[in-house]
Formats: C-alpha cells, sequence, structure tokens
C-alpha cells in the first residue's frame, strides 16, 4: 500500500509539473525587515522592494531613469506647469476588488497629504488641488510649478492603495490592498513577508511567479550561503567582498547597477545631539578625521564610490565646486581645540549589518585618533530604525536609497518641513535654495541652485556623506529577466525561471 501510494503521489507531481499547476515560489533574501507596509508611511530601502510587488504606481522609471508609464498611460502640463493631466489605465481592480479610477487617485493623493502619520506630506505639498474631472482623467493644480513633481510620482508618493481598505492607516499596513501583481498573504516579524499572485492583475501575462516570498537574512554572507544552497532564488544587498564567490560560481548570477544611494553620517543636531550638535567645528573636524577612500577599500573592496555629497557623482546634479576633502588629523586635532571641548565624545547608532558595523568600526578607530571618544551602538533594524524616527541618536549611520531627481533626497533631509528632516536641521538659507530647485523649469536654474544647497550643506554639516554604493543582486542562474535600474529595486514585471 505504502508503496502503492508513493507511485500515486509522484504521478500526481508529474501530472500537476506537466501542466503548469505547480506553484513557483520566488524567495528573495532581504537583508532588513521593511517598516509599514503602507506607502503613506513606509520609509525603508526593503520596504521598496516589497512595495513594486505590491503596490502600483501611477508613474515608473526605466533603466535610464526616464518617467514611463505604468497606472498612468500618459499626461500632459498646461503652459506655465502648474497643471499636469494624466489619463489613467482601465480595467485596473485592487486586491479588494475595488475599481481603480480617477476618485481613487484623488483619495490616494489627499490621504497622504492630511494624514497625521503620512510621510508623504512634504514631497505631494506642492499639489493645492485634485480634480477627477472623469473616470479616467485625473488633474493636479499646483500652487507654482514644481518640477519634481513626476519624479516623485514614480516611489511611494505614486502609489495607489484601495480607498475602501485604508481607512485606518494600523489596520491597512496589517492587511494593505494595492493594484500591484502580488496582493498580501502574511507577515512574521523579522522573518518573513509573502505575497500571492494577483489573478485579475492588468498585466498579468509577463507575471510568472505563483507567490513570493520575502525572508529577512540580515547577514550578507548567510544570504550567499542561502543563494548557494538553492534556499533563495535572489538575494539583494550582496557584500562586495563575496561578488567573487558568485562571479566564479555557474549556478549563479550577478546582476549590477551604478546606484543613486548614499550612506551618510547622520549628525543630531538637537537635544540628544550630544557634543557635535554645539559645535561646527566639531563636525568638520570629524569629517576631516575620515578617509572616506579608505572606508570604500576595506568594507568595499573599492566597489563603491566615495564621495562627500548627497547626489552621487552620475548625477547632473552633484556639484564640481566642492570637491571630497582628503582626510587631515592634524588638522582635525586643531578644530577640536578651537572648539573648546576636549576630548569629545560620540556615540554612533546603526542597523547591526555587516556592512554598517564594518563602516561604524572603520570610522571609529579614525576618529579616535584625532582625539575623538567614539562608542558604538549596533541595534537590531527595528529598533535602530524606531530610534532613528524618534531622533534618539547621536549619530546615525543612514542609509538612503535616493532618488532620480535630486528634490527628493535634498527636501527630504534639509528641508525645515523634510519627512527626513529627523535630526532638527533648520536653514532659511538652505530653504530657499531648495525652493529655487524644485520650482524652476530649466535644468542650468536648478544646477545653480543645486550647486548652491550642496556648499550649504557641507558648511553646516547637519550629515557627512560616506560613499555611494553600487546595487549587487546574486541569483541562480536559471533565472531570467532581472535587471536592477539606477534605484536598487527588484522589478518582478518578466522575471521567470529559464525554459529548459
Amino acid at each position: 500500500m505504502r508503496v502503492t501510494n508513493e507511485i500515486m503521489a509522484l504521478a500526481t507531481f508529474a501530472i500537476m509539473a506537466s501542466s503548469g499547476a505547480m506553484a513557483q515560489t520566488l524567495r528573495v533574501g532581504l537583508q532588513d525587515d521593511p517598516d509599514s507596509l503602507d506607502p503613506a508611511t513606509g520609509g525603508t530601502y526593503a520596504g521598496r522592494i516589497v512595495f513594486d510587488a505590491l503596490c502600483d504606481k501611477l508613474v515608473d522609471i526605466d533603466a535610464n531613469l526616464q518617467i514611463v508609464p505604468q497606472l498612468a498611460t500618459e499626461w500632459s502640463w498646461n503652459e506655465d506647469q502648474t497643471a499636469l493631466t494624466m489619463k489613467l489605465r482601465e480595467g485596473v481592480t485592487f486586491h479588494d476588488g475595488e475599481t481603480f479610477d480617477a476618485e481613487a487617485v484623488k483619495a490616494n493623493i489627499e490621504r497622504m497629504q492630511t494624514m497625521g502619520e503620512s510621510r508623504r506630506k512634504s514631497e505631494l505639498s506642492p499639489i493645492a488641488s485634485v480634480e477627477a474631472t472623469d473616470a479616467t482623467t485625473v488633474v493636479f493644480t499646483l500652487e507654482q510649478s514644481f518640477a519634481p513633481l513626476l519624479s516623485i510620482l514614480t516611489d511611494r508618493a505614486g502609489m495607489m492603495v484601495s480607498p475602501a481598505a485604508a481607512t485606518s492607516a494600523d489596520a491597512f499596513a496589517e492587511n494593505p490592498a494595492c493594484s500591484g501583481p502580488f496582493e498580501f498573504a502574511s507577515r512574521q516579524s523579522r522573518d518573513n513577508i509573502k505575497l500571492t499572485r494577483f489573478e485579475d492583475y492588468w498585466n498579468a501575462d509577463e507575471i510568472s511567479y505563483d507567490e513570493v516570498e520575502y525572508d529577512i537574512v540580515p547577514d550578507a554572507t548567510v544570504r550567499l550561503a542561502r543563494l548557494q544552497a538553492g534556499d533563495l532564488e535572489v538575494a539583494e544587498r550582496m557584500a562586495p567582498t563575496d561578488l567573487a564567490a558568485i562571479r566564479d560560481d555557474a549556478g549563479l548570477a550577478l546582476h549590477t547597477a551604478p546606484g543613486l544611494a548614499v550612506s551618510h553620517l547622520f549628525v543630531n543636531l538637537g537635544e540628544n545631539g550630544g557634543d557635535l550638535a554645539a559645535s561646527p567645528d566639531l563636525r568638520h573636524a570629524l569629517e576631516l578625521s575620515i578617509d572616506r577612500s579608505v572606508i570604500n577599500q576595506v568594507a568595499f573592496s573599492g566597489e563603491f564610490t566615495a564621495d562627500n555629497q548627497m547626489i552621487p557623482p552620475s548625477s547632473d546634479y552633484h556639484s564640481d565646486a566642492v570637491p571630497m576633502p582628503e582626510r587631515d588629523v592634524e588638522r582635525a586635532q586643531e578644530l577640536i581645540e578651537q572648539s573648546g571641548i576636549p576630548s569629545p565624545t560620540i556615540e554612533i547608532t546603526f542597523e547591526n549589518s555587516t556592512t554598517d558595523a564594518r563602516v561604524a568600526q572603520i570610522i571609529q578607530q579614525m576618529a579616535s585618533e584625532a582625539g575623538f571618544a567614539v562608542e558604538l551602538l549596533p541595534l537590531e533594524t527595528s529598533s535602530a530604525i524606531e530610534r532613528y524616527l524618534n531622533g534618539n541618536f547621536e549619530l546615525y549611520i543612514g542609509n538612503w536609497s535616493g532618488r532620480a531627481d535630486p528634490d527628493p533626497t535634498l527636501t527630504t533631509f534639509f528641508g525645515s518641513e523634510g519627512s527626513q528632516n529627523l535630526n532638527g536641521y533648520r536653514s532659511e538659507e538652505m530653504d530657499a535654495a531648495l525652493e529655487e530647485g524644485r520650482t524652476s523649469l530649466e535644468a542650468e536654474a536648478r544646477k545653480a541652485a543645486y550647486d548652491e544647497v550642496a556648499q550649504i550643506y557641507l558648511e553646516d554639516l547637519p550629515t557627512i556623506p560616506l560613499y555611494h554604493p553600487t546595487w549587487f543582486y546574486g541569483s541562480q542562474a536559471g533565472i531570467e529577466g532581472i535587471e536592477i535600474y539606477p534605484d536598487g529595486i527588484l522589478r518582478l514585471t518578466g522575471v521567470k525561471p529559464t525554459a529548459n
């Protein structure tokens, strides 16, 4: 009987496989556990990866950072660029069965603008009103011209959720309903997030997997080991020190893209800021005690780009007027003496990943040589992010995934009302320069404005940019269609197992 049952089971398996009925699961290793799965309140890079499968946006970017259609199929501006008209895709359904239309867009934008917990308020603040002129047409009216708007709508501010499901922020984050290719199934905190294929997806023919499982694997070496063992199909943020192992393994593939991201040492200028908050001299001393090129070589095998700016050198808006300073320990010591704070102490908080731990240890050693007493506070990701969001840190190693337009990075961190301005930085001069950058429509004028922005923050040093990562994803060689863009997001459209 047992043999017969085994034979029957094998036969059933073979029939299901030959008929295509076997469920295909894509297992993706994430470095961090995402925060809220509500686009209005989410704030992590890992969350953006999950959102790509869960929540479609009005528009997206392509590999060359050009704006391309998604839920909006076309758009146009009025003459003075104070009104944006979008035509919407027809036949789109939210995961809860509700219809996507212009009224849903209006409800989404207004929710993000007004909800108390929303982190999209500053991004969408230039929008004065949203009008649904018919079911498939929506008009955004602006208070004044706002050059970055389309770019902003390629991220969480442009993600559309079901208004019927989004009546409570907390309840929605626990069971989100969007219109992406996969719908929410379950979540185990610090363990995994599971999504299942949405059968009514408007672009279902380009989706090949039945399930996606995002496993939280903080250690890059463990992610590699699980990839090598076949326990993961894809893993993000592979460590530069592990790249040779992937390149030399015929069963694996490496996917890379130069990134828009920046890693920076965020300085708290508020009541929790300690010695650095009170003294610009000390902040400059700390910067001069650091050798960014050594950090890149030692921690990342030279695979990243050492830099002193929030915008990467690949961008037209990177400033040539403020080159990266070389390490100068003697000058750092002079600035410490000039500050009047002998033996200054600093505490660096960071998410306890392999990469951030390496960077923190290198900074500790370098800064100590200049006279700083440096303490390190590694924390599990959710605990670190909670402290960060509450401004409960002296210095924080921040990792920002970057945007195609400079405004969502620079205004977000340095604008007085920026959603990531969590360190208490305020500057009227900075706010004026940022406003010039976001309202100017000519590239030359925007370039001049962002040159001024760079000069201001590199003088005030509310944060110390360190490097720009290159995105490294590993995958099984038997998967095709993976293309990583400069935003570092894994897009699942067109990704599929290689046909045998």
